[in-house]
């Protein structure tokens, strides 16, 4: 790591221009890349076989959309060194109509009080210290771990909190399991104080906030995310923000499910939920994967309370991605595509076709694996089930829709639940200002982006005339 220029008065180290030929003639290096390969393009006839045509539904349930997106911008509260940041968040779910977006397409002029009724969203903003910054005396571990803490456990509405939505997604309380708990592997504190207490039990009934028996420090049931393990008071936690934001935007989704499920269940059945991103939780939040594929497989066998002989798949939700290797890839074989696409439109009306991705496909063409391996993809992380969506009009989605059962190597079409309800939907949300975009997705992300400029500017100038110095 070269020397930096701190006080401007001396320049800064310079990289070597002939270092490289080092590398060039290890034999060690040359016998590393030859051993290395790069994932094949898939051949059309490949595609064209796993492809499966998308009929319309016999009766579309779906009356509204929900769409969650978020951003995060750092903010730079003291420039000089040691530097101080402080980093916030803004997300929200956005609703609205169908009938609405419908109605818009019809007309001739969009009056602003038309568009309005797009732009309903409830937002949620959080502030997090995230390099040098201490809340009431506490080291930055601790200052995280209370702000988290308190933020989650602010009501939202009606007295509910998502603390609330989490105890209720941690423990599977719409199973009602007796024994149901949680363990944290270690004291929290440990780092603060050298608490040494281990496997520490969380069951539903225990509060918000414990304290540990063995040093008395403060137990939060947010620390069941874990992200205070990859703070570190001198590194900073620059590490957890991603982390964080994709635990809080899909917490903010399965809230309103919850809404919806102790209000009337069978309200879920007329609403589609979008997360911008796939249907995934990496890093040290991916625990909350498993008991998402749960409250899928459960509301996905939901029982007709008119005819309790049938099954009344209730959830709607779906990840769209706008970026990665997944739409590079469906990029690659937008040929393959829009001649299937032409292909399947002589055969009645349809919503568009799909193609499943299974766990050998996908380690063959989009990322380096092994496709016979016992390792499937997003075996720990993905509550859904991958695809790539040709809608009819010509648009191209990179999708995760949950699976039947829960996840699964090699998902067939009708594994994907409630798929041609889901499908048709998002073939009607299509926003011309983008490449493939959705209008919720867009609207979404329009109302709690952070942009560099003039948001972090502002963000900076706000921190620095409120923090103490």
């Amino acid at each position: 790591m070269a020397y930096s220029s701190l006080r401007g008065r001396k320049p800064m180290e310079r990289a070597s221009k002939i270092s490289h030929t080092n590398i060039i003639a290890s034999q060690e290096v040359k016998d590393l890349l030859a051993e290395c390969t790069i994932p094949r393009p898939a051949d059309t006839e490949t595609v064209q076989e796993l492809l499966a045509r998308v009929p319309l539904p016999a009766n579309q349930g779906i009356k509204h959309v929900i769409a969650v997106d978020g951003s995060f911008r750092e903010a730079l509260v003291r420039d000089e060194f040691p530097s101080a940041t402080i980093t916030f968040f803004a997300f929200g779910p956005l609703i609205f109509k169908l009938d609405d977006l419908r109605q818009l397409d019809r007309e001739t002029f969009i009056a602003p009080e038309d568009l309005a009724k797009l732009k309903k969203i409830q937002r949620f903003q959080l502030a997090l210290p995230t390099r040098n910054i201490s809340r009431n005396g506490l080291g930055l571990q601790d200052s995280i771990r209370l702000s988290l803490h308190e933020f989650l456990a602010r009501p939202v509405d009606e007295g509910k909190s998502l603390y609330d939505t989490l105890r209720w997604l941690l423990y599977r309380r719409w199973a009602n399991i007796p024994d149901a708990r949680r363990t944290l592997r270690h004291c929290p504190n440990d780092s603060v104080n050298g608490c040494n207490r281990e496997e520490i039990v969380l069951t539903p009934d225990t509060p918000y906030r414990s304290e540990c028996t063995n040093c008395g420090g403060p137990i939060y049931l947010g620390d069941v995310l874990r992200l205070h393990e990859l703070v570190d008071d001198e590194q900073g936690a620059s590490r957890i923000t991603s982390y964080l934001l994709s635990a809080l935007e899909t917490l903010a989704l399965v809230h309103v499910i919850h809404a919806l499920w102790e209000m009337k269940p069978i309200l879920l059945r007329e609403f589609l939920f979008i997360k911008d991103g796939p249907l995934a939780l990496f890093g040290q939040v991916f625990t909350l994967a498993d008991p998402l594929r749960d409250l899928a497989n459960f509301l996905a066998t939901y029982r007709d309370p008119s005819d309790q002989s049938k099954v009344l798949p209730l959830l709607n939700v779906v990840g769209l991605e706008k970026s990665g290797s997944f739409v590079e890839h469906a990029v690659h074989i937008e040929k393959s595509l829009d001649k299937a696409l032409e292909e399947a439109k002589g055969e009645g009306d349809f919503s568009g076709i799909v193609l499943p991705l299974s766990n050998e496909y996908i380690y063959k063409y989009v990322v380096p694996g092994d496709p016979g391996g016992t390792i499937t993809y997003g075996q720990n992380t993905y509550w859904g089930g991958k695809m790539i969506f040709k809608a009819k009009d010509g648009s191209t989605y990179v999708a995760t829709v949950p699976t039947l059962g829960g996840h699964k190597s090699d998902p067939k079409i009708d594994d994907y639940i409630n798929l041609t309800d889901v499908l048709a939907a998002v073939s009607e949300l299509r926003c011309s200002m983008y490449d493939n975009a959705l209008i919720p997705v867009a609207l979404a992300n329009r109302l709690v982006s952070l942009s560099e400029v003039p948001s972090s500017r502002i963000l900076e100038s706000f921190a620095r005339g409120t923090i103490r110095g």
